[in-house]
């Protein structure tokens, strides 16, 4: 039973840095499907600022090694990626 209970605290512990370092990668995706979306100018435009604080937060979470602000950029990535539909 204790074996289970560190074994399951390990793999929280070391999937929490892979699920928030996905915008990484996803940033620059969303970025290039947002410009190739009909969404609106207008829309395009403020979705595309959203987009970069987006990102903005996720390198200060890098930065500052705080997984809770790379999550929150996680967030505001998720909101685009369903508005754009994608």
């Amino acid at each position: 039973m204790k074996t289970l209970l560190l074994t399951c605290t390990f793999v929280a512990i070391a999937s929490a840095p892979a699920l928030a370092c996905r915008g990484t990668a996803e940033y620059p995706q969303v970025a290039a499907q947002l410009a190739q979306s009909k969404l609106s100018a207008a829309d395009k435009e403020e979705l595309s600022k959203r987009l970069q604080e987006g990102d903005a937060i996720h390198r200060r979470g890098h930065e500052r090694d705080n997984k809770d602000i790379m999550l929150e950029s996680l967030k505001i990535l998720d909101e685009i990626k369903a508005k754009i539909g994608r």
